[in-house]
């Protein structure tokens, strides 16, 4: 009976094993679908973004840069982030300063949006200029032309005056409720030096300032730009819930200019 003991003892020591090594296995290969990235800036701030790759394996991939509205965060993109990537482009979301992830400096002092004045905004721009060459040099995998920029009013001004400062300006770029100026960040100058990119401006008829800006700021594009206007939503992001067909209006516009 010992014998016999010892042997079942065995064998079920032994199938333990394999289905262990099966689940070591599964879980080795199982890949993790973003990069966290940490950048940190000039004036040693702290910046947070999550770098998503699509499923299917590239040597080179597109990417389409995400900034939120003022108030808000990278998680508030989840369903046009999806759809970028399922349609084979890689997704960088930001925090913006101060916001989500991004409210530490370098000495974890908290530093939030809500206390900003102008003169914290106007770093924006470099802060995603700066952040999108730091990617260039450190992630190869990303095309440093192949790619385009969404940004949603403050992230929309952020977008513009930073796609100024880069050397490779991207392919194209959507405005979600931009605006001349925004806490501070002008734009009208920076359209006009951005070139001929093309540029899709999405407003609410119900969002009067936003809808005005639009059309003012075109008259500044020295390319395409273009003005989709929704029945229903408020500024910025708020956009998006309200109206869901706009997440595909983005994806179908965005995808083949950087593919």
């Amino acid at each position: 009976m010992r014998k016999i003991f010892i042997l079942v003892l065995s064998f079920v020591l032994f199938v333990g094993l394999i289905q262990t090594g099966n689940t070591y296995a599964a879980t080795k290969k199982k890949k993790v679908g973003y990069v966290a990235i940490t950048y940190e800036t000039k004036d040693n701030f702290v910046i947070k973004s999550k770098l998503f790759y699509p499923t299917k394996e590239q040597s080179v991939y597109p990417v389409v840069v995400m900034l939120h509205s003022l108030g808000y965060s990278s998680d508030y993109w989840p369903e046009l982030a999806k759809k970028f990537i399922e349609a084979g482009s890689a997704v960088l979301v930001v925090d913006l300063r101060g916001h989500g992830q991004s409210i530490y400096d370098s000495n974890f002092k908290i530093s939030s949006w809500v206390y900003y004045t102008e003169k914290t905004y106007a770093k924006y721009p470099s802060d995603i200029a700066d952040l999108l060459k730091y990617i260039a040099m450190n992630y190869r995998n990303i095309s440093v032309t192949k790619y385009a920029i969404v940004g949603a009013d403050i992230g929309a001004n952020t977008a513009i005056l930073a796609a100024e400062k880069m050397p490779n300006k991207p392919a194209c770029m959507v405005l979600i409720s931009p605006s001349r100026s925004f806490k501070g960040l002008q734009t009208a100058i920076s359209m006009t030096n951005i070139g001929t990119m093309p540029l899709l401006t999405m407003v609410s008829v119900r969002d009067n300032y936003s809808y005005k800006e639009a059309y003012a700021l075109q008259k500044f594009a020295q390319g395409s730009y273009e003005i989709k206007k929704y029945p229903i939503g408020g500024m910025g992001m708020l956009m998006l819930k309200a109206n869901p067909k706009m997440a595909d209006d983005i994806v179908n516009w965005v995808i083949p200019k950087i593919q």
